[in-house]
């Protein structure tokens, strides 16, 4: 019986002892949350309005409230907090909580991915992959997704290797390698004559009437054009030249992989840093990167 009493005792000690650690813990719970809350209302940070949009939508500490998530993810948004922008692009694409949008979608996602949020890279180039919400795109696909692969993303470069995979399958059955496009990447067997557009960007010096002559080769079967590297670097350079961005981050592309001209470090590295002190986003990464162009 002294033994049965004894255990009884120390049983009681120990519920005693552990009672107002067991009691804290909601209290602890309710604090973290309030904070979170102060935070997140007096917009001293993203992360905490992201946090709290976060339980919202999840229903963690609080119960499952679509439209409080939306309006806190919203907020960290709009402090162009990358992980809200992805979050909401993400609901807008797959309608929960809203109604699906795909320019939101796409609005916040891009912003994300800008950013360099791999996350938000990766979604970009399978939505530019599939066509899903935005014009089917494999090279703007492929862009996103060797951005998202250079920050370590494997679905990214699982995705790319697909890509080079079914490019290369599709290229050798729809084309005859001769030894001028063998050497320059180029599918054109012959330049398009001069059209309307060209004279006006060399007759007028139109950066942007050049930047989109060059978009035209690189992509093909616009107004007829067959794809041609070659020239689609020919129209990147004279735009590039003038100071146009973009042409600089696709003239940079072109030279880091050997696409209608020899492939160059420095004159890739050359004409990323010229993009990327524009606030080129893309070109900005690519120069970082570029030791491995």
């Amino acid at each position: 019986m002294r033994h049965i009493a004894t255990m009884q005792l120390i049983i009681s000690t120990l519920l005693i002892l552990l009672l107002p650690a067991v009691t804290l813990q909601p209290a602890l719970a309710d604090d973290g949350l309030q904070a979170l809350r102060q935070a997140a209302e007096a917009d001293q940070s993203a992360k905490a309005q992201y946090q709290l949009g976060l339980r919202y939508l999840q229903g963690k500490g609080v119960n499952r409230d679509s439209r409080s998530a939306v309006m806190w993810l919203q907020r960290a948004a709009e402090q162009n907090y990358a992980p809200a922008q992805y979050q909401l692009g993400e609901l807008y694409r797959t309608g929960e909580g809203v109604e699906i949008d795909a320019a939101a979608a796409i609005e916040y996602l891009t912003s994300a991915a800008e950013q360099g949020y791999p996350t938000a890279q990766y979604r970009l180039g399978t939505l530019y992959l599939t066509g899903n919400m935005v014009d089917k795109d494999l090279l703007t696909a492929t862009e996103w997704m060797e951005l998202a692969a250079e920050h370590g993303y494997t679905e990214a470069s699982q995705a790319l290797s697909e890509l080079d995979k079914a490019t290369s399958a599709t290229t050798s059955a729809t084309t005859t390698p001769s030894p001028t496009t063998a050497s320059e990447n180029d599918t054109s067997k012959a330049a398009a004559p001069l059209l309307a557009g060209d004279k006006r960007a060399v007759e007028q010096g139109d950066a942007e009437a050049q930047f989109q002559r060059g978009e035209a080769y690189r992509k093909g079967n616009k107004d007829g054009i067959s794809r041609s590297y070659k020239e689609a670097a020919k129209w990147y350079k004279l735009a590039a030249e003038q100071g146009h961005a973009e042409a600089q981050y696709q003239l940079g592309e072109l030279y880091s992989k050997g696409r209608g001209v020899k492939k160059n470090k420095r004159l890739a590295r050359k004409w990323y840093k010229a993009a990327a002190k524009q606030g080129h986003v893309k070109a900005k990464y690519r120069q970082r990167g570029c030791e491995f162009c």
